[in-house]
């Protein structure tokens, strides 16, 4: 079923993949588009501080497999499960390249869409994202199994809430009003546990770049300082050669779209216009 409304230029309609629904807006016409992707536990309408630029380009919301209004079927949530979702609605919505910009979880769903689909993607913008670092041995591959196992397996436990609840405090900063603090729990906390974990272990699953992979896509990653490793641009480069922008704000959380959108919108429409 498809909405047409007219007086915002938006189409929310359903793509298909694995015979599950994929929720998803639409805005303006033409074959590439900003595809914009949510993070983990999140939906679309995290973006909506960014429709100054959504309702201007041709776009598209998406709500991965899972979240918000799609479908939620006992599958298994991995990064390549959602990078497909996106192909899916891409193809429905008659876009054939887009420019990705996933936050969180979103920056790895990106990356496993440029590796299934290095022809699809114009250009990435990750937004304070996750990106996988390979261990530097055997050795230290088996430490980051040893702590991840009791925290991956806490989300499929009776009191994974607890956790869950944690995290999302762990996420705000002085900038993340009391409203959104409201709004960002209980969307992200409506997530069925049977999602949120699979997802999760999803992630954390995702192969990490190699030595010598790397993808000649121009690239921006927008980060909260105080969320962000060490040695974590000068990673970014070795896989994002034409890396153009890195930044890192002092002060914001997480959710820096959401916390300042007039200035992550000025900077993601300066990096739009580049392209």
């Amino acid at each position: 079923m498809t909405v047409l409304f007219l007086a915002t230029g938006l189409v929310a309609a359903d793509a298909t993949y694995d015979g599950s629904r994929v929720h998803y807006e639409s805005y303006g016409k033409g074959q590439e588009a900003v595809v914009f992707i949510h993070g983990w536990t999140c939906d679309l309408t995290f973006w909506r501080g960014q429709a100054p630029v959504y309702e201007k380009h041709r776009a598209l919301l998406v709500d991965l497999p899972g979240h918000g209004q799609s479908e939620k079927p006992e599958v298994a949530y991995t990064q390549e499960r959602f990078a497909r979702a996106i192909d899916a609605v891409m193809r429905d919505a008659g876009v054939t390249r887009a420019v990705l910009v996933g936050h969180s979880m979103g920056g790895p769903v990106a990356l496993t869409f440029l590796r299934l689909f290095p022809a699809r993607t114009k250009a990435l913008v990750l937004v304070d994202a996750y990106m996988p670092e390979a261990p530097k041995d055997d050795a230290e591959r088996a430490r980051q199994k040893a702590q991840m196992e009791p925290f991956l397996r806490s989300m499929g436990e009776p009191n994974y809430r607890d956790t869950q609840q944690k995290m999302i405090e762990g996420m705000f900063s002085a900038k993340t009003t009391p409203a959104q603090r409201e709004e960002i729990r209980t969307k992200m906390m409506a997530t069925p546990q049977h999602v949120l974990a699979s997802a999760m272990q999803g992630m954390f699953a995702l192969e990490a770049p190699k030595a010598g992979e790397t993808y000649r896509v121009p690239v921006m990653a927008i980060m909260s300082a105080a969320q962000t490793r060490p040695g974590f641009e000068a990673r970014l480069r070795t896989v994002f050669p034409l890396l153009r922008k890195y930044e890192a704000w002092e002060g914001s959380g997480h959710f820096l779209m959401m916390e300042s959108p007039d200035r992550f919108n000025r900077v993601l429409e300066e990096f739009l216009a580049g392209l």
